[in-house]
């Protein structure tokens, strides 16, 4: 589970694993967080990314948040986005030698569209973009020698 809404306008920047083994989910009880998008700014997890594997690497692009949510919400504001500005985002995260790390952007900002994965390349379908503006287009991730690709 890579982030997600913990309740409207508040996300988490967890990411939980687990593993079906015999009919059951045994959930890894390590958990990870993606980094923040550059130094100055805190991780306020995403809702809508798109997210796959290229060569053996798992991909986490895009999304949306409400930066500073997660700052109220400590500060008992439990309606933690009120009088905050949805953003989308372009970052994407690599997840390199069980490290988390930007390791490219999109052309654009981009959420809430469908991610397919084909051979080696993530498909990002649709979505939307600032403000809610709804995209037709396709970008095309694939990792080549540790080289991100976007088309």
């Amino acid at each position: 589970m890579i982030n997600g809404e913990l309740k409207p306008g508040l996300r988490t920047s967890e990411i939980q694993t687990a593993i079906l083994e015999n009919n059951q989910l045994q959930w890894n009880t390590t958990v990870q967080k993606l980094p923040p998008p550059s130094p100055e700014q805190q991780q306020d997890g995403l809702a809508g990314a798109f997210a796959g594997y290229s060569a053996h690497t798992l991909l986490v692009a895009g999304g949306a948040n409400f930066p500073g949510s997660q700052a109220k919400y400590s500060q008992k504001h439990y309606f933690a986005h009120q009088d905050l500005d949805k953003k989308w985002h372009k970052e994407i995260y690599g997840l390199i030698d069980n490290q988390w790390k930007v390791i490219g952007e999109l052309p654009i900002p981009l959420g809430y569209g469908i991610t397919i994965e084909h051979g080696n390349s993530l498909y990002l379908i649709g979505g939307e973009t600032t403000k809610g503006e709804a995209v037709n287009s396709v970008i095309t991730l694939t990792l080549k020698d540790k080289e991100l690709i976007i088309n």
